[in-house]
């Protein structure tokens, strides 16, 4: 067995995926926000157009975004941009950023809803305004809340992103199967690439499990110590 060809296979695609992950992870957070404070807190047409989002990329596969994102949309700016090529890793990133957006909007919003609604009345009584209610009052519980579930979608984006695999983006499983085919040893490649989401899988659990008990609330949060 050739480890070290199957090594550098193996390393660049963890790279790539853990790339995807955390793209996708933080992009996917940043999008969430906006739609969960447009859900939340905004008026009827940013109500509407955050449930509608919402509701669009839950209703439909992962795998379809990508190659809408990956083969669709850059035939359709080649219309008007001749030669335009989009990077498949990009593409990635994109569409799993996109996907991750929907359900982390959805965890802030249940986050959100959570939260005393006596809260934001006394805050509303000494003066603040709907930014300052959200920064100070109802988004800094909503965080450690919402912790559990950030921790289900680091995990599910890290196996997920496998699906980049069909994008030809060079991840883990694109190069596990590039390995195999150049090896023939198809069983002990994925068996190692299934230890190797597994390894990673429990590190985000344990790191976020160290974070929840550092940011524990009593009574607000459900941790133990």
């Amino acid at each position: 067995m050739d480890y070290g060809l199957i090594a550098g296979y193996l390393g660049k695609g963890l790279i790539v995926t853990l790339e995807l992950t955390i793209a996708g992870f933080i992009g996917g957070f940043i999008l969430g926000f906006l739609l969960a404070i447009g859900r939340t807190y905004g008026g009827k047409t940013s109500r509407a157009v955050s449930i509608a989002y919402i509701e669009l990329i839950r209703g439909t596969p992962m795998l379809l975004q990508l190659y809408i994102i990956g083969f669709g949309l850059p035939l359709f700016i080649r219309n008007y941009v001749p030669g335009f090529v989009m990077n498949t890793t990009i593409a990635a990133a994109i569409g799993i950023m996109l996907n991750s957006a929907a359900y982390q909007a959805e965890y802030i919003r249940g986050a959100f809803n959570s939260i005393d609604y006596g809260q934001i009345e006394a805050a509303v009584s000494l003066g603040m305004s709907k930014w300052e209610i959200i920064r100070h009052v109802t988004f800094p519980q909503a965080f450690r809340i919402m912790l559990p579930s950030w921790t289900n979608e680091m995990v599910y984006l890290l196996k997920y992103s496998s699906l980049a695999m069909l994008l030809a983006v060079p991840e883990l499983m694109y190069e596990a199967s590039v390995a195999a085919a150049d090896t023939f040893l198809y069983a002990q490649i994925y068996l190692l690439v299934a230890v190797i989401y597994l390894v990673f899988a429990t590190l985000i659990i344990q790191a976020m499990r160290i974070v929840e008990m550092k940011l524990h609330i009593p009574g607000v949060t459900t941790v133990k110590r």
